[in-house]
């Protein structure tokens, strides 16, 4: 007598998902199945399980929050209840550049650039700080406190959507003007020479 086999298998692992990367999907399930996995959109893809146990689907590039599902099935056909993985950003933002301040320019506002939709967090040389969102073309400006001095160091720290902080950058204040270029001494007969 056959002894059909109606035990579904162990539900499928799926490895972390980093949002933004182009690298393959990855998990684990019972060897010499397949395993269907659902993208965010509704499209899905299907592997079998190698004999170590392991099984990729290709990434078609996805953002923090999507939700991506695996189901297995067995040879005789018998699925598992859905495997469910959140995408995480967990890589966190280059530092935010700062554009040149001058004591000079007490009027102007301090900009620079980071990562779109990104949240800047401006500290000034007295402690105070302003906040602000990095526009979709990479700029981002904050008020001037109107009280800077030579040397002062404003810092600027950016947090990408998923909450990843980056390292701190800086920009001393700078009110000195460049030396005048030196200009060497000019013949008028030597009217063909480069000055």
């Amino acid at each position: 007598e056959t002894v059909e086999d109606t035990i579904p298998p162990t539900k499928p692992a799926i490895d972390p998902i980093e949002a933004g990367s182009k690298d393959p999907i990855t998990g684990e399930g019972e060897p010499g199945g397949t395993v269907k996995v659902t993208y965010p959109d509704g499209t899905t893809a299907t592997a079998p399980v190698g004999t170590d146990g392991k099984w990729t689907v290709p990434n078609p590039g996805l953002k923090d929050g999507d939700e991506v599902t695996a189901v297995a099935t067995d040879p005789a056909g018998n699925t598992t209840v859905p495997t469910e993985v959140i995408v995480k950003d967990t890589i966190a933002p280059n530092a935010p550049d700062i554009d040149l301040i001058n004591e000079a320019n007490v009027k102007e506002p301090i900009t620079g650039t980071g990562e779109p939709q990104a949240t800047v967090t401006v500290t000034y040389p007295d402690g105070t700080t302003a906040t602000t969102t990095v526009g979709t073309d990479g700029k981002w400006t904050v008020p001037n406190p109107g009280n800077l001095k030579n040397d002062d160091v404003i810092t600027a720290i950016q947090t990408d959507p998923a909450g990843n902080p980056s390292l701190p950058a800086t920009e001393k204040v700078d009110t000195l003007a460049p030396n005048a270029p030196d200009i060497d001494p000019i013949n008028e007969a030597n009217v063909k020479e480069p000055i």
